[in-house]
């Protein structure tokens, strides 16, 4: 026992790994939302670690007290960054609950929330665990939760944080078709019709909000489709680059509108 064990480095590392949660949402409207990690919102920091080594340190303790006291200390470490993985869940659980889709995903939804809510029992379970091991039981326990997160919970949190933000970004496409209709109605009158300037801003700017639609439908298909996290999101960049061309667009025909009108 007397080491500064490598063990507790390797325990630091997995349990560090644990607490870097996903970035799921920033608040509840998971607005793509770059949390930052739960470790800082659990209070786990690496002095929660260096106790470890204090105790392996301490020469005045008899091997039962040191091994006592560092069970103890692995043993709250390990059960605080449980509860913080746990939470996480939870507030990924309750974010996607809360998030509005089309009919047609309403069953994806259902099916994420559920794999959260096994995620959230799988957690609990590590946690009544913890009571009853020793110090190679909270190594392995760490082991086998850092492994299950890996493989398991972080593609899923990916893909719960993907499909809140492309919910959320719907309103935005809503704005944008009902802004284009307006600019219609502009282009449409007798003062601007025959404007080749005005109608040629008008047509850019409607290729521009089909092209950001398309990939929006596309980023929604990925979903059904079960493509890879990373690939849903670079569709969901793609189309919000898209519609960001198309409020340029916007502004570039209200402008030039606004100076051929009389003045």
């Amino acid at each position: 026992m007397k080491k500064a064990s490598f063990a507790v480095f390797t325990l630091f590392m997995m349990l560090a790994a644990l607490l870097r949660a996903p970035d799921v949402h920033a608040d509840s409207s998971a607005t793509a939302n770059g949390s930052s990690s739960i470790s800082s919102a659990c209070g786990v920091t690496e002095s929660d670690l260096v106790a470890i080594k204090t105790i392996q340190d301490n020469t005045s303790l008899s091997y039962a007290d040191e091994l006592q006291q560092e069970l103890a200390v692995r043993r709250n470490l390990l059960s605080k960054t449980i509860q913080c993985a746990k939470t996480g869940a939870e507030q990924d659980k309750t974010a996607i609950d809360n998030s509005k889709v089309s009919s047609n995903l309403e069953s994806l939804k259902n099916q994420w929330s559920d794999k959260l809510d096994s995620a959230i029992s799988y957690y609990d379970l590590q946690l009544q665990k913890i009571n009853g091991t020793g110090i190679s039981g909270t190594e392995a326990i760490a082991r086998e939760v850092f492994t299950w997160r890996q493989n398991n919970y972080a593609p899923l949190a990916e893909n719960v944080s993907n499909f809140i933000m492309w919910s959320d970004n719907q309103g935005l496409f809503t704005t944008a078709q009902n802004r284009l209709a307006q600019i219609n109605n502009l282009t449409d009158s007798a003062l601007f019709s025959q404007n080749a300037d005005v109608q040629n801003d008008y047509e850019e700017a409607a290729v521009s909000l089909k092209t950001a639609e398309d990939q929006n439908t596309a980023a929604q298909n990925a979903f059904a489709q079960s493509l890879a996290p990373d690939q849903t999101l670079s569709l969901i960049k793609q189309s919000l680059d898209s519609l960001s061309s198309t409020y340029q667009h916007f502004f570039d025909v209200s402008n030039l509108i606004q100076s051929l009108l009389p003045h």
